[in-house]
């Protein structure tokens, strides 16, 4: 049976989520009741095997330098990402998380990368109040290229609160695909509202990739079906956003509402074909 790669998991437990108030923020914005909410990393791995995903690409993120109370708790460090991945080798990928405003920074990326090995690295810029194309980020971005980690980008809105989405529009990734054309880029959420950018610079650079992680199937642009099917398929990727989204619900949904729109062999390409060969798997 073909793999079915998640490749947008936040491995959050609800005592995690309980202590950071962007999330609850969240939780409201998406008016998730409270007991449908993962209580555990066992409901995580129970909800992949209900849905027989066999890997989930979970995620970490360093806002240190965010000066906000409400992002007091919401750095999740990479010796966590680290442990979990230790603990289910054979279910969990880990793209990490460096705080650019810090001088750890490169040490940290050269961690994961050399020590952890971890296949790439999350970006959620609208939260860390930077633009994708700021200068800043540009000799981790260099040391990813050397590294061979893949980098993921929080694209469009966001659902967490105190925090600009200015910051996530997907037109300054075109920059930084030109600037380093070997990195691997993913621009997660299809970039929503401003999906015809992202669309374009996935389309119009080689080393540009794009999932639709956060929506439920029902809600899907009628655009986005055409690229699923057109210019993009090759390089549409799936992901949950979980717990946002729990697996067995995206899953129904995708099924029920997406999977009749796509042409044939398109569904197995999103769901693993290409997150496997995106990461080498």
């Amino acid at each position: 049976m073909p793999q079915i790669i998640d490749m947008h998991v936040h491995p959050w437990t609800l005592d995690f989520m309980d202590r950071n108030e962007c999330i609850k923020f969240a939780i409201n914005f998406f008016r998730i009741p409270r007991e449908l909410l993962p209580k555990t990393i066992e409901d995580l791995l129970a909800d992949m095997d209900e849905c027989k995903v066999s890997k989930s690409v979970v995620l970490g993120q360093d806002v240190r330098s965010v000066e906000r109370k409400e992002f007091v708790n919401y750095t999740l460090p990479n010796e966590e990402l680290k442990s979990l991945v230790d603990k289910y080798p054979e279910r969990f990928i880990a793209f990490g998380a460096v705080d650019p405003r810090k001088d750890d920074s490169l040490s940290k990326l050269r961690t994961m990368a050399k020590d952890y090995g971890f296949s790439g690295i999350k970006f959620h810029c609208d939260a860390s109040g930077l633009y994708p194309n700021d200068r800043l980020l540009y000799p981790i971005y260099a040391k990813c290229e050397e590294y061979g980690l893949v980098v993921l980008h929080h694209t469009g809105t966001t659902g967490l609160g105190y925090c600009k989405i200015k910051f996530g529009r997907p037109l300054d990734l075109d920059d930084v695909a030109q600037d380093f054309p070997e990195l691997k880029i993913v621009c997660a959420h299809f970039g929503w509202p401003l999906m015809e950018e992202c669309f374009a610079v996935a389309t119009r650079n080689p080393n540009v990739y794009v999932y639709f992680s956060g929506w439920l199937a029902r809600y899907f642009p009628p655009l986005l079906i055409v690229y699923m099917n057109g210019l993009l398929k090759d390089k549409m990727l799936f992901g949950t956003d979980y717990p946002m989204i729990r697996t067995p619900l995206w899953m129904k949904e995708f099924n029920e509402f997406c999977r009749p729109k796509l042409k044939e062999g398109v569904a197995e390409k999103i769901l693993g074909e290409n997150a496997r060969r995106l990461l080498k798997l």
